[in-house]
């Protein structure tokens, strides 16, 4: 035994030092070559070959088939029409229920979030900042077929149809009604969100949206780190916020909900007349219900037309502090550009801040290119103009809903009844569900009550 144990030590010995051998010649082999390689050679060798470049040809842009994009376009009109029907004709919230669970599963995880007309308005805005304008006929119908649906029956996209939305109706466990204050200031957001996304598009910063979207990495199980995260805490807030994406980050329902507000036919909350039983106010998550007004009293009567000057005076100054504040911040975003950051690194080995030129890819990419100097400068300067310019307007932009918020916080209209907030109102079906005239059987109620 003890023989064995000897032979078996010598083989791993043999082992150990072959091994550290095979290191020790591709280390220095390695260094070798290095060195090799590091000799300065001024001019350049020349290959004289009878070899030609092939010509290269620009790629193709790979889109969608045909099939694929007919049948998305098929599959959202469907669930508009089912949605319709739901919310206007039968009133069922069973119904809605099932088709939330249906777009969650065609429109989520098999199409994995995409196409959706949340973030289409990027491509839209793209288009018209391109030189050479080019926009799908499949983007222009699934952005456009829910607005048109929102100018008639208001927001019945966000009920069932948008497997964003749907995914936050389904994981919704437990709803917490925020006060109507904050709800009032972070409904804010999701048109700070819309201006952001113009905004990074013009400038050539990519798509805003659509980059930190949490649903579509969740759809897709993949995404950076970041993103990651601020998906886990939307889905988590969702278990106990109603759709907290919807109400304060999509873009796409600040657009329908101001069609919605508009729209010619709008969700009732009971198909008879109202009892006032409050049951629909105490049940909706979304404070899309409207209280009935009291009589004013005479004190705020007389401070109801000083309350509407104020907001009116302060509607331009509003928008010249903000647009002057977009126009001193945003610019400070440029050196996330290419063109931007290229010039500067340029600058630095013109500067001899850096040891030799080439030292940077993006440099480099210039001297092999062939750029003058001057062009890159010029390039980089009118972009930084480009980014000053949208911060002006994104400026303008936030000063106007500001302005705008205030403003209809002033106006009070009369009510005798409760009513739907449109703007608001994804039309769930939770008040049809809960209202006493309502002749659904409530199963789901039912089960939620044991």
């Amino acid at each position: 035994m003890v023989p064995l144990l000897r032979e078996m030590n010598l083989y791993f010995n043999y082992i150990h030092w072959a091994v550290t051998g095979i290191f020790f010649f591709f280390f220095f082999s390695g260094i070798l070559s290095v060195q090799a390689v590091a000799v300065p050679r001024n001019p350049p060798p020349v290959f004289e070959t009878e070899y030609t470049l092939p010509v290269t040809d620009a790629p193709v842009p790979v889109f969608p088939p045909v099939p694929e994009k007919l049948s998305a376009i098929g599959i959202y009109s469907l669930l508009l029409f089912l949605s319709m029907l739901s919310v206007y004709y039968w009133r069922s919230r069973k119904i809605l229920f099932l088709l939330s669970i249906v777009s969650v599963t065609l429109l989520g995880f098999l199409m994995q979030g995409c196409p959706c007309p949340v973030g289409m308005f990027q491509n839209i805005v793209d288009s018209f900042v391109q030189p050479f304008p080019f926009i799908s006929w499949t983007v222009i119908i699934l952005f456009t077929l829910p607005f048109f649906a929102a100018l008639v029956f208001g927001r019945i996209f966000c009920s069932s149809v948008c497997p964003f939305g749907a995914l936050q109706e389904l994981t919704a466990l437990k709803n917490i009604r925020i006060p109507e204050g904050l709800e009032q200031v972070l409904g804010l957001f999701r048109f700070f969100w819309l201006g952001l996304g113009v905004f990074f598009v013009v400038t050539g910063l990519g798509y805003f949206v659509c980059r930190f979207d949490p649903y579509v990495s969740f759809f897709r199980f993949s995404g950076i780190y970041s993103v990651l995260i601020f998906s886990s805490v939307i889905l988590v807030l969702g278990f106990f916020i109603g759709r907290p994406f919807c109400r304060f980050f999509c873009p796409y329902g600040a657009l329908l909900g101001i069609c919605s507000s508009v729209s010619a036919k709008k969700v009732s909350i009971t198909p008879g007349e109202c009892s006032k039983c409050r049951l629909c106010e105490k049940i909706c998550p979304y404070n899309a219900i409207l209280k009935p007004t009291a009589i004013p009293t005479q004190n705020e009567r007389r401070q109801g037309p000083r309350r509407v000057l104020s907001a009116i005076v302060m509607f331009p100054i509003f928008i010249v502090i903000f647009a002057w504040i977009g126009s001193q911040v945003c610019p400070k975003l440029a050196a996330n550009h290419l063109d931007i950051r290229r010039a500067e690194l340029l600058y630095a080995e013109e500067q001899k801040l850096v040891d030799a030129f080439g030292t940077f890819p993006e440099t480099r990419a210039v001297i092999q290119s062939g750029e003058l100097y001057e062009q890159v400068y010029q390039k980089a300067l009118k972009r930084f103009q480009l980014f000053r310019t949208a911060g002006f307007g994104l400026g303008i932009w936030i000063g106007t809903v500001i302005s705008i918020k205030l403003l209809s916080l002033t106006l009070r209209r009369r009510r005798t009844e409760y009513e739907v907030d449109a703007a608001r109102c994804v039309a769930c079906g939770r008040c049809f569900w809960y209202c006493p005239n309502q002749k659904e059987n409530r199963i789901l109620l039912a089960i939620e009550n044991n």
